[in-house]
Order: structure tokens, then C-alpha cells, then sequence
């Protein structure tokens, strides 16, 4: 499987190189449909697609770089199914878009595209939606099925987390940081300590981060915003590959995209001043298409009345496996293990990231 997956995505990356070769010179893109607002270009800050491969290859553990797009379409919306209780937003590669789908029928019932390549979600406590355009350097805000608000990032913007507060923040993972683009302290921008995968708030509104390759760190660490600076914290527990950072009730989550070698586990952390101390993993286990499972940049909290950090009472976990295609969204139990279901509406389905919201 994973030799069918790099295959498959050297071929992806063929013919990126010659869907780029072929767009409009001013590189634009069409506007999303029913929004006035526009992603407004294609390559971002004018990174060359070699460049952004190298950048986007480096963010997941199997090192898989970017893969061709299908011509954009248009946004649209169905009614869905009865017995939804939810619907998961999920970030597909594949079509340049944010995919809608019921819960638990599975059923896609939307779609906001016009994006380059959406990463990582989050969502607030009335429903919306936000995303990070690694390739665009924007965040995107989505209600009501269409995009209402963008901001530029300034950089390789791979996820978000909304605060209690209200504060939304975008992650760059290069040339690293954070920005805090609307809330209480909107237009706040904290140098990241490295290369930064998706940072997250805890219950409290304080911001973790997991980061490497670059000086001060150029290994795996974790470190939480602390007077408007990182301050890297020691962590009892090994960090192999990093993914995103989430609450995870009282807890804060740090995520291994490889637990122990080939899974994702989260870390079920607690910090206590420069000291982060975790005893148990939520492991989140490969299904019927592989026995390894990769996710690194957003999950999706399961449960009634979600409220933009997570349901006061988690039912199960959403989770994207990057290892095949088409991508499936993996469903779990609150303590991972394997997966009790997995949600596949679309041949073509490349899913890097989801967040769960109310119908």
C-alpha cells in the first residue's frame, strides 16, 4: 500500500507540474462560489510548485508532496439525510475543496471550493468553519456553506484553533509562527520557534505548539506561548514525528504522526508551569485499506453541541488516513484503537484534515 501511495503521488506530482505549466499567466484563481470573497493566487507569497512540494513533503511523515487538482467546479449545498446529528468539514486536496458530509450517514452534502490546497480546520462555537491554505497563505472563514472572510497569513499556513475567548489563530509552518487573525486579540503575530505544525488552545486559552527542523528547533519539541514568547517545555514523553496540537477536554493533546513507528497517537497532556507531563496516548489505529494510519494536521471531537474546542462530552473522534487512497475519514471510539466505521463518499477523496460542527 504504501508503495502503490508514492507511486501514485510521484504521478500526482507529474502532472501538477503540468496543470501549473498550462494556468493563466497572472496565476488566479475563479472566485468560491456564492462568496465575494476570493483566494487571490494561486502560488501564494510566488513560491515555484517545487518549492511549495519540498515545504508540503515535509509536513507528513510519509513525506508525500502535493497532488494533481481536478478542474475547480462550483460550491453547492443539498439537504441532508435524515438522522444527521452532525457534519464534519473536511479538507480534500484532491478537488481544492472543503468537502461537507453527514454524520453518521456519510453522505456529502456540500462542497466550498476555489482553494489551492486547504490543510488544516477548525471551528468556532456558532458553527464556523476556518481553513488554512498552505499554497494561498490565507485563512479562510466558511458559514452557511460559502466563504464569508479571508486574511493573509504570511506564510505556509498548514491550521487554525479558536479559543474560548474567540481569539482564531493560523499556524505557518514556514517560515514558522502564529497570527492571530480575529477575537479579543486580533492582529497579535508570534515568531514561530521553527518549522510549526497546527497550533492549539487548551480549555484556558493558553497555546501549545509542536515544531521542527530549524534552529532553536531542530529536533521535535513541544512549547506554549507564554508573555507573547515560546518557551519550550519539557515533556516526559517522545515526540517522533509532529502533527497538530488539540484540546482534548482538560487535557492538551499532542499529536505523533509516528506512534510508535507507523500510527498516530495523541498525547493526553498536562502542563504545569515549563513542565508537560502525559501517561497515556489515545492511538488511533489504520483500517480495512491500511494498517497505519497518518494525521497530521486536524481531528474532529465527536459529540453533541460541539463548541469550537471540542463537545463537553466527546463521543468519538474524526480522523483523516493519509496512508491511502482514496482518503478515508476514520471514525473511532474517545480512546482511539481501531476505527469502528470509516467515511469514504468520493473515488477521488484526498482528505488532509476535519472538524466537527452541528448540522
Amino acid at each position: 500500500m504504501k508503495i502503490f501511495s508514492l507511486a501514485r503521488y510521484a504521478f500526482g506530482i507529474a502532472a501538477g507540474v503540468a496543470l501549473l505549466a498550462g494556468c493563466s499567466a497572472n496565476g488566479t484563481t475563479p472566485s468560491l462560489g456564492g462568496s465575494s470573497v476570493a483566494p487571490q493566487s494561486v502560488h501564494g507569497g510566488g513560491h515555484s510548485f517545487q518549492e511549495l512540494n519540498k515545504l508540503f513533503a515535509m509536513t507528513n511523515m510519509h513525506h508525500q508532496g502535493l497532488p494533481t487538482q481536478h478542474p475547480l467546479a462550483h460550491s453547492w449545498h443539498i439537504k441532508p439525510p435524515k438522522g444527521t446529528s452532525g457534519t464534519l468539514w473536511n479538507s480534500d486536496l484532491e478537488y481544492a475543496s472543503v468537502d461537507e458530509v453527514a454524520y453518521p450517514s456519510g453522505t456529502l452534502v456540500g462542497q466550498v471550493t476555489g482553494f489551492s490546497y486547504p490543510y488544516g480546520l477548525c471551528s468556532d462555537k456558532s458553527g464556523n468553519v476556518y481553513v488554512a491554505d498552505f499554497s494561498l497563505e490565507e485563512l479562510f472563514e466558511i458559514s452557511g456553506g460559502v466563504v464569508v472572510n479571508s486574511w493573509a497569513t504570511g506564510g505556509e499556513s498548514i491550521g487554525c484553533s479558536v479559543s474560548n475567548t474567540g481569539d482564531v489563530s493560523v499556524t505557518n509552518f514556514y517560515p514558522g509562527g502564529v497570527k492571530i487573525v480575529a477575537g479579543p486579540d486580533a492582529g497579535a503575530s508570534y515568531p514561530g520557534p521553527g518549522y510549526d505544525w497546527p497550533a492549539g488552545y487548551d480549555k484556558n486559552g493558553n497555546l501549545f505548539v509542536e515544531c521542527n527542523y530549524i534552529s532553536p528547533c531542530s529536533s521535535p519539541h513541544v512549547a506554549e506561548l507564554i508573555s507573547g514568547s515560546w518557551q519550550f517545555l519539557s515533556f516526559n514523553q517522545t515526540i517522533n514525528f509532529p502533527a497538530a496540537t488539540q484540546a482534548m477536554g482538560k487535557y492538551i493533546g499532542f499529536a505523533d504522526q509516528a506512534y510508535p513507528t507507523n500510527l498516530t497517537g495523541i498525547w493526553l497532556t498536562k502542563v504545569s508551569g515549563t513542565t508537560a507531563s502525559a501517561s497515556k496516548a489515545v492511538v488511533l489505529q489504520g483500517g480495512s485499506c491500511s494498517t497505519y494510519m497518518d494525521d497530521s494536521s486536524s481531528w474532529g471531537e465527536i459529540g453533541k453541541k460541539p463548541n469550537g474546542i471540542g463537545p463537553k462530552k466527546v463521543k468519538g473522534l474524526a480522523a483523516p488516513n493519509l496512508w491511502c487512497f482514496p482518503t478515508p475519514v476514520n471514525i473511532y471510539k474517545k480512546n482511539g484503537g481501531a476505527p469502528t466505521s470509516s467515511i469514504v463518499y468520493d473515488h477521488y477523496q484526498l482528505d488532509y484534515g476535519t472538524t466537527f460542527t452541528s448540522p
